[in-house]
């Protein structure tokens, strides 16, 4: 069996994901697997079906591929070829696995032999597939501890790039090195970025970032590529609370007439994929938006409420509305008439869609 890791959503936008199934699956049989929740709308507005998505950071994903596979292949595109090269030698790095692992990057497109052992019909057919070979670039180490922090360096962002910790945006590069600091599983400096305050709070909120295992991610837009959106119908009753950047929006969503979410980036985000389902959202905003996704879309039916904190009135209405619970089963409707009385003076703009 061969297994296929695919990454983000470009591979989708491109069209290499739909062609990488189609040749792989003549050789034998596939299991495909996605990292990445903008990769999975992809997926959905490509209309392929068969891949799985197991919510887990790339190497823990290539692993458990690895306990049944014969031969790996791990499909990225990239911002670069650089950028490219180093995700797929940390992702290989990390998840130590011993199969052969062969990263196809599409940006390139080249193809590079992680771990040896690759079958030489397949490389044959990477060849007849229009992809170079590149050689493996040694992983340079990237995480380090020095007077009781730990530190560290991503070293493929661009200036203008938004960081990611755990889906949540933190800052914004200014250089090609962005190093992150923590101590005590607190974030508390970002060295080659502009931090972004309110990102920081969320982390702390959430229980903190342990930098050894996060995910991080740097991108001029979290979906760089433009694909018309496959819509479909859905049906559910509730609400759901999606207070940070919608990693886990699919988990979240199922069988629910709309969401309430706190946040500008969460509420574009979370409103982009759920337009897919018109499932429509209530979004509470303050308008400090840094367009991590641009020509967002919203359901027919959803209200952006702009108030003058978000997350302040986020956790009121939480607290008032959902009664600390992350779903209720009360109407949309309802929900909106609620929160804008309990809005009153923070109130400052309602728009509809």
């Amino acid at each position: 069996m061969i297994g296929i890791l695919f990454h983000g959503p470009e591979v989708f936008d491109s069209g290499w994901g739909r062609q990488i199934i189609d040749t792989m699956k003549t050789k034998d049989d596939l299991r495909c697997v996605l990292a990445g929740t903008m990769g999975r709308t992809a997926v959905f507005d490509s209309g392929i079906d068969g891949i799985e998505f197991w919510n887990q950071m790339p190497s823990a994903c290539l692993s458990e591929l690895a306990s049944e596979a014969s031969l790996i292949l791990i499909v990225n595109f990239a911002k670069s070829a650089e950028a490219g090269l180093v995700f797929g030698g940390m992702v290989v790095e990390r998840s130590g696995v011993t199969v052969p692992v062969v990263q196809v990057e599409c940006s390139g497109p080249f193809w590079v032999e992680w771990v040896d052992g690759c079958d030489p019909g397949l490389i044959e057919t990477l060849h007849r597939m229009g992809l170079s070979r590149r050689a493996p670039k040694p992983v340079a180490s990237s995480i380090w501890q020095a007077d009781g922090n730990l530190y560290r360096r991503m070293t493929t962002a661009g200036a203008g790039d938004f960081i990611f910790v755990d889906g949540i945006m933190v800052g914004r590069a200014t250089g090609d090195v962005v190093t992150l600091i923590s101590r005590d599983g607190q974030l508390c400096e970002i060295q080659g970025a502009d931090v972004k305050a309110h990102g920081l709070e969320k982390l702390e909120r959430f229980g903190g970032v342990d930098l050894q295992t996060a995910k991080l991610a740097s991108s001029p837009t979290i979906r760089r590529t433009a694909k018309q959106p496959r819509i479909m119908k859905t049906t559910g009753n509730g609400l759901v609370f999606i207070d940070h950047a919608g990693m886990h929006v699919y988990e979240l969503t199922g069988d629910v007439e709309g969401a309430v979410t706190v946040g500008d980036d969460t509420t574009v985000v979370v409103g982009d994929i759920l337009s897919r389902f018109q499932i429509p959202v209530i979004g509470i905003v303050d308008g400090d938006e840094d367009v991590i996704l641009e020509n967002g879309r919203f359901a027919s039916g959803s209200a952006k409420l702009t108030v003058r904190a978000d997350d302040r009135f986020g956790m009121k209405v939480f607290d008032e509305i959902f009664n600390h619970e992350k779903q209720i089963g009360i109407p949309f409707e309802e929900a909106l008439r609620k929160i804008v009385k309990l809005a009153g003076d923070d109130l400052v703009n309602l728009q509809t869609f």
